[in-house]
């Protein structure tokens, strides 16, 4: 038997990743690695990060799914330091397509691939590229948050996550796109989501951007907020921002506030712009309804830049239930991945 690390020489990263000695932390929701294996055995071993074994709170483990030849063999939270799942185990050399994805937000969790184990004349190589890349800012709609939950009461929970569900990762499935998202539950421009009104400047995601991501776990003692990131080494081709559903509960009990979250919103888009000077951008939101829809379109067409466009969901209705805490259900992501992917076909493809 030999060890193989799944890093960026043997698999192709998928999302925001980072690499560390041999293992490979997944960070980002929908993040991962993908690759082909050829030989007789494959045994993959992922773990959660320390933090989390700590703290003994099961909302705040990572949930993955592995994929074998485009079938899924794995899906489950992770709440262990180390868990071993055999993938292959034959008597003769087989080639598997093997894809594996966090389905979790980084903000709660994290999850560390070890090395592959697998028999000793085995290969494994990265996948090929796809030929357009796409980077999804956004919030608990962009990272899937409850749509594996039809309780509309539930508590946060990261089993309820699915990024692989969410009309990100969907509508770049559907252009044969690569996804790559930066996604926070909660999180706004101004403020984060809050109940009473007043300003949840916890939870705000644009002092975020330009790292791998904010979490309250940590990666062998160092936060993912302190570790950068370079967008344009990624180089998206299409940008697509879909921000201030949280700020409204704060803009709606300080009305004063909408124009402040519009001038906000200017500058972090010029800030997207800025890290990726060549990219398409569209400033998206709705799903969800909101008031902040009107300034935020308004203050995106006046922004100038003749590669920014403005799309806006359909609101969900109902007639195709929800998820979680009255998220999107997972009906509901597909509408809206379709919606988008039309939108994007008709205008920049």
């Amino acid at each position: 038997m030999k060890d193989i690390a799944l890093v960026p020489d043997n698999v192709r990263n998928v999302g925001i990743t980072y690499p560390k000695e041999h293992k490979l932390w997944l960070i980002q929701s929908g993040s991962g690695a993908e690759f082909s294996f050829t030989g007789r055995k494959l045994a993959l071993t992922i773990g959660c990060d320390p933090d989390a074994l700590r703290s003994g709170k099961y909302c705040n483990y990572p949930r993955i799914t592995v994929f074998a030849d485009g079938r899924p063999v794995v899906k489950k939270v992770i709440d262990k330091e180390r868990e071993t799942f055999v993938i292959a185990d034959s008597d003769h050399a087989v080639t598997k397509h093997i894809r594996i994805v966090k389905l979790s937000e980084a903000a709660f969790s994290l999850a560390v691939l070890f090395p592959a184990q697998t028999d000793s004349s085995a290969v494994i190589a990265p996948a090929p590229d796809k030929s357009m890349k796409m980077l999804f800012i956004g919030d608990s709609i962009t990272c899937g948050y409850g749509v594996d939950d039809c309780n509309m009461f539930s508590e946060f929970s990261t089993s309820a996550e699915n990024a692989m569900k969410s009309y990100s990762m969907l509508s770049a499935d559907m252009l044969g796109a690569d996804a790559c998202l930066f996604a926070y539950s909660g999180f706004g421009i101004i403020s984060g989501y809050t109940h009473d009104g007043t300003r949840n400047s916890r939870e705000v995601l644009p002092p975020y951007y330009g790292s791998i991501g904010f979490s309250h776990s940590s990666i062998d003692g160092v936060k993912p907020q302190d570790i950068p990131w370079n967008c344009a080494q990624y180089s998206p081709d299409i940008i697509v921002v879909n921000m201030g559903t949280n700020d409204n509960s704060f803009c709606i009990a300080n009305r004063e506030s909408f124009a402040e979250f519009s001038s906000a919103y200017v500058r972090f888009i010029r800030s997207v712009r800025s890290s990726a000077p060549h990219a398409k951008i569209i400033c998206t939101i709705g799903i969800i309804g909101t008031e902040t829809a009107d300034y935020l379109i308004s203050a995106a067409d006046n922004i100038g830049d003749p590669n920014l466009l403005t799309f806006r969901f359909s609101e969900q209705t109902g007639l195709l239930g929800y998820g979680s805490n009255m998220h999107p259900s997972e009906d509901t992501h597909i509408y809206a991945a379709e919606e988008l992917a039309e939108f994007i076909r008709a205008n920049i493809l």
